[in-house]
């Protein structure tokens, strides 16, 4: 394991010595740590990127604002700095949709791209009108509520009653983060831009993952991508809500080297 501090962002860096990398987002409002089990289970075959974006973890926060297209320079920052060749990028949730504008600005820096519980499509009114809610609560110090509320929705409702380790584990993830990242980044999310009409223009291989039974991007949402993209495969991981590498890690995992051992087979013929 190699840490970096690439323009005030934390990033870390696994399996250094092989030849394809995998980049991990993470979700809002989460960090790094999300992808442990992702980390530990891809290492010995290939080049692994956590990093916390900008403002979370141990990233630096700066002011505090920031929109997708900061996220994704940021995340060009990480490849050039490292001089990595053709990554694939896996983001979920928030992540997704920093991957999904990353694919749009600059699809050839990539050799493929899993979008797990996330959307092409922008926030409509009453979304927006949640994230003005939740920002005012955690202004006025419901900050503790707004954490119970966020991982009640978030995982399944088995998960969340039957896997305490799990729920305690988002808290403290949760937990970690400056109030200001939360509150900022839900400024993000409200403000992102629509990525459903480049879906069609899309021409890497793509993996398409969510959770059956996630509350806060339902499956409909990857079905969209899955009917609008070229190359894309779809699947709907068992006893899962939003989080689906931590709640059902094997089936995930599985699906992810799966896609990644297709992508980096080497062409026909040689």
């Amino acid at each position: 394991m190699t840490k970096h501090n690439i323009r005030g962002l934390n990033v870390i860096e696994f399996g250094e010595n092989n030849s394809q990398t995998v980049i991990f987002i993470h979700a809002f409002p989460l960090c790094n740590r999300m992808w442990d089990k992702q980390a530990e289970a891809l290492q010995n075959d290939y080049r692994v990127i956590i990093y916390d974006l900008r403002s979370f973890g141990y990233s630096e926060l700066g002011d505090g604002h920031f929109t997708i297209d900061t996220h994704v320079s940021d995340l060009v920052s990480i490849i050039d700095s490292l001089k990595i060749e053709k990554p694939v990028i896996c983001g979920l949730s928030m992540g997704g949709y920093i991957a999904l504008r990353a694919l749009e600005l600059y699809q050839s820096k990539f050799k493929g791209a899993i979008l797990a519980d996330t959307k092409s499509e922008a926030d409509n009114n009453p979304a927006r009108i949640k994230r003005a809610e939740q920002i005012q609560q955690i202004k006025s110090g419901g900050r503790e509520q707004f954490t119970e509320g966020f991982i009640k929705g978030a995982l399944s409702e088995a998960n969340f009653n039957e896997k305490p380790e799990l729920v305690e584990f988002l808290k403290k993830m949760v937990g970690w983060q400056k109030n200001e990242a939360i509150t900022g980044a839900l400024l993000t999310l409200a403000a992102r831009t629509d990525t459903t009409e480049f879906l069609e223009r899309l021409d890497l291989p793509v993996l398409i993952i969510v959770g059956k039974d996630d509350k806060l991007t339902p499956p409909e949402f990857s079905k969209i991508i899955y009917g609008k993209t070229k190359n894309s495969d779809l699947k709907i991981i068992s006893n899962s809500g939003h989080f689906p590498n931590m709640e059902n890690q094997e089936e995930f995992n599985k699906e992810v080297l799966e896609f990644l051992n297709e992508v980096n087979k080497p062409p026909k013929g040689q």
